[in-house]
């Protein structure tokens, strides 16, 4: 298949994996019914409100999150020039965890009862932040991507630490509901905060379009970059705002979702076979995309009122993959 049919299979398949996923979950929406719902018939019926305000939220959060990490995974590869490279090297994911964690598990020793989902959205969003500041702060030092990966690695075992720690004394009930918390979500969003993911996502994308022809030339090298006039270190400074934004809206809507922004990006070189960002870029929404709505139909047990965590769907099907690779890559 040349480039123009691979994309047009890829739009299909994302139509059908939509449509799936709105038709899918405990309860099976039929043919008739779910045709009648969406000409706007049938409105206060059980079908109607599950498919408006559950499925169809759930599903633009999937689709946002699936297309962030899938952005902020292509970038972060083609600044490091390194293919096993994730959205969370830089300790977004640990700031994130560390800041939700100090809101639930030390909330109660200084008498707070800010557990509610809008206040871990706002720890969350502000432990990523920081730890951009600190990325960015310590960029400008170093000046070098490879030291910066090193930092953001320590980074997030500093966090990780602490974690440990507030873990270690915290209670069980406030632990399962930080632990809840680490297993990702896709439901239970508002209206906000969805609203705040897309505008996110689709911002990302459009920034990350004027970065096209700085992307393809970091491909080949630092040297041939400075020798086509770019500045190494602006670029640089972009990329790591950009991905901190997407990586940091994510997590903090989202929960730290593993392993899409590692594989995604893989997984559309391998499909193209091609490194041109113009088609990367659509390539990773289109993959990322599909990916996140077949992880929440999976996580969903069709037929059944078990909700598995969507971490440990994308785990499942991420690490296999990324065994594959290194193996390849070796080979």
């Amino acid at each position: 298949m040349n480039t123009k049919a691979k994309f047009i299979f890829l739009a299909i398949v994302f139509l059908l994996s939509v449509f799936l996923n709105l038709r899918m979950g405990s309860v099976w929406i039929e043919n008739q019914t779910f045709w009648q719902i969406l000409t706007g018939n049938l409105q206060g019926s059980t079908e109607y409100l599950l498919l408006w305000q559950y499925r169809l939220p759930k599903l633009l959060v999937a689709i946002g999150v699936g297309a962030g990490l899938g952005l902020a995974g292509l970038l972060m590869q083609t600044l490091f020039r390194n293919p096993i490279v994730g959205p969370y090297v830089l300790g977004l994911s640990g700031g994130s965890g560390l800041a939700v964690a100090l809101l639930m598990l030390g909330g109660s020793w200084l008498g707070w009862h800010m557990d509610s989902p809008g206040w871990i959205v706002i720890a969350a969003g502000l432990g990523s932040m920081i730890i951009l500041w600190m990325d960015i702060m310590l960029f400008k030092i170093l000046k070098s991507t490879a030291s910066l990966l090193i930092a953001g690695l320590m980074i997030g075992a500093f966090s990780g630490a602490l974690l440990s720690v507030l873990v270690y004394f915290s209670q069980a009930e406030q632990l399962q509901q930080y632990t809840f918390w680490t297993m990702g979500r896709l439901g239970n969003t508002t209206t906000a905060e969805r609203f705040i993911l897309l505008f996110i996502v689709v911002s990302g994308y459009m920034t990350a379009i004027f970065l096209i022809r700085y992307l393809n030339q970091l491909l080949v090298g630092e040297s041939y970059a400075r020798s086509m006039g770019i500045s190494l270190e602006k670029i640089s400074l972009y990329i790591i705002i950009l991905t901190g934004i997407l990586t940091g809206a994510v997590t903090a809507i989202a929960g730290p979702v593993a392993f899409v922004g590692l594989v995604v990006p893989h997984l559309a070189r391998m499909f193209f076979n091609t490194q041109m960002h113009r088609i990367l870029l659509p390539a990773v929404f289109l993959m990322g995309s599909i990916l996140m709505i077949w992880t929440d139909m999976i996580s969903q047990l069709p037929g059944s009122d078990w909700i598995l965590p969507v971490n440990s769907i994308t785990a499942l099907i991420g690490a296999p993959l990324v065994i594959r690779l290194l193996i390849k890559g070796i080979r």
